[in-house]
């Protein structure tokens, strides 16, 4: 039998379908439900480890539904699904002190990792900071103080980032603080004890960076093991030479087991492909988990 139990509740039949899948994939048992008031009904604390709960549904949202069920049941743990994320959203999620915010369109790799910390959390599986702490903590980062639809996008992006270990890439302009925002994830991630190496890769030749970062054997190179445990930030990977590309994407996993890997781009990784300038498989490495900085 799965350990766990995840109560789903959103009136889209295709994110109800998305959400399974990944429930699947962790091993858990998944109870769909696309009516408010029917998941209110259904939820029971001794089958349900964590409610999923979209928050624009008819006839009630999902603020009412996760309201219900906490009155009910205090201690159930919540996750509120949203593609349009607002203030009054943001503050519920926060002084009502639900695990965290999904955004849409959900990314399954990021959800997959939120649910497994949510579902693990009283087995010490989640590192860092959360909630309110970290919304405080954002706001003192220049590069993540806009007021914009955009910018809370990229806060609560952010946030499911802070809490995994996985590889993502950050695009955005010259000057959009990509820089800032990587070491703002790494200060206050899962690998903040370790160290952050930040190695910008337009500004060293084809042999040096075959040096640094990976030789033609596929040898890990010296700035990769100074991240070990730690952080490795790599700027400009929309400008590296196709060999090195190559490279990386062949050693993409083991790089991943042994550093924290961001890295940021200038440019959307898709006009290079299309230019001829990215590697395929690189492309699909690197771009597996992709936030756009305004």
């Amino acid at each position: 039998m799965p350990d766990h139990t995840v109560l789903i509740v959103d009136d889209s039949s295709v994110d109800l379908e998305i959400i399974s899948i990944v429930c699947r994939l962790l091993g858990c048992a998944a109870d769909v439900v696309s009516d408010g008031f029917e998941a209110i009904n259904q939820y029971d604390p001794d089958r349900h480890d964590l409610v999923l709960c979209d928050y624009m549904m008819e006839p009630v949202n999902g603020i009412y539904v996760i309201s219900k069920i906490k009155e009910m049941h205090p201690l159930a743990k919540c996750i509120m699904v949203s593609g349009y994320p607002d203030a009054q959203l943001r503050r519920f999620v926060e002084e009502n002190n639900l695990f965290d915010l999904v955004v849409k369109p959900i990314q399954t790799g990021s959800l997959k990792e939120t649910l497994r910390l949510a579902l693990n959390e009283t087995d010490g599986a989640t590192a860092g900071i959360k909630g309110i702490a970290l919304s405080n903590r954002m706001d003192a980062c220049p590069a993540l103080s806009g007021e914009s639809p955009e910018f809370q996008t990229l806060r609560d992006r952010l946030s499911a980032q802070i809490s995994s270990s996985r590889p993502f890439l950050l695009v955005g302009a010259l000057g959009s603080g990509k820089r800032e925002i990587a070491e703002f994830v790494h200060q206050n991630g899962s690998c903040a004890g370790g160290a952050c190496v930040v190695y910008d890769c337009t500004q060293y030749s084809e042999a040096e960076l075959h040096s640094s970062l990976i030789d033609e054997s596929g040898n890990l190179g010296e700035q990769i093991k100074c991240a070990e445990k730690g952080t490795l930030i790599l700027q400009g990977v929309d400008r590296l030479p196709l060999s090195i590309q190559n490279l990386i994407a062949d050693a993409f996993d083991r790089i991943a087991e042994c550093t924290r890997l961001i890295l940021l781009a200038d440019t959307p990784l898709e006009d290079g492909l299309e230019q001829g300038t990215i590697h395929d498989e690189f492309y699909f490495k690197a771009g597996s988990q992709v936030i756009e900085v305004p």
